[in-house]
């Protein structure tokens, strides 16, 4: 695999048990990489570890809304295959929709907590290993809502805007450590949020429109892209938040 082989390095993956994360971590595994896979629930994380293969993945669950959790959880993963070379905070808060103004005041602190704080608790838990191990890489899943103006989500917009700031600091201050930090923002993706609208063959329609390429994404165009920042390909990319939308945002829709 040349510039993308992650052979003898290991992951830790959050939010790793369905859509965009299962995609990411399936990805690291077919590179090379060792993957501990993290979620909420300890059932889900060992089944998709047994998936993934037992020499390839274990599974260690996480709550990332529980702050008291993270520093533990660190731990474990860098014993689990010895060090950790690679983390990517997939896992994230979705628990408003609806206008701005009727935003319940306990959602918006939820989102900003447990998408920024919490995502930034974990970057600086696991931060000592992967320096320890040389350095590596960290990624940070945004959204195209943290980009654009996103109706009926601003408070999750606003988190994920935060989370592409974050990774553009965490970058600047880890670089010292040879810590690369980079931000994905995925546009319109089968996951499990975005589900209703696949099953919906006149809005998945009207979603497809927008896109200059023609088609909805899946989660391994994200997860594509994980790989490529992980991996020696994108050893000289740091702090920026790369858009994978299908030309979404910079280029006009079809015609």
């Amino acid at each position: 695999m040349g510039l993308f082989d992650l052979t003898g390095k290991v992951a830790v993956v959050t939010g790793a048990t369905k859509g965009i994360g299962r995609g990411i971590a399936q990805e690291l595994v077919n590179a090379g990489a060792r993957v501990i896979v993290s979620s909420r629930t300890p059932a889900d994380c060992r089944r998709v570890a047994a998936e993934l293969g037992a020499d390839n993945a274990k599974g260690l669950p996480l709550d990332l809304d529980d702050y008291d959790a993270i520093a533990p959880f660190a731990e474990a993963a860098q014993a689990a295959f010895d060090g950790v070379d690679i983390l990517v905070c997939n896992a994230a808060a979705l628990s408003w929709f609806g206008p701005s103004r009727e935003t319940p005041r306990e959602d918006f602190d939820r989102l900003l907590r447990t998408n920024i704080h919490h995502n930034h608790r974990l970057c600086e838990a696991l931060r000592p290993a992967i320096a320890a191990r040389g350095g590596g890489a960290i990624i940070l899943i945004g959204s195209l809502a943290g980009h654009n103006a996103s109706p009926q989500l601003m408070a999750y917009a606003v988190s994920k805007a935060g989370v592409a700031h974050l990774a553009r600091s965490l970058a600047d201050e880890m670089a010292p450590e040879r810590i690369r930090v980079n931000c994905v923002a995925p546009g319109f993706i089968r996951s499990w949020s975005s589900q209703r609208v696949f099953d919906n063959d006149a809005a998945l329609k009207a979603v497809v429109a927008g896109i200059p390429l023609g088609r909805a994404g899946e989660p391994e165009d994200i997860a594509g892209t994980v790989v490529f920042l992980a991996s020696r390909a994108g050893s000289y990319v740091t702090g920026e938040t790369l858009l994978v939308d299908g030309g979404r945002t910079q280029l006009s829709p079809p015609r």
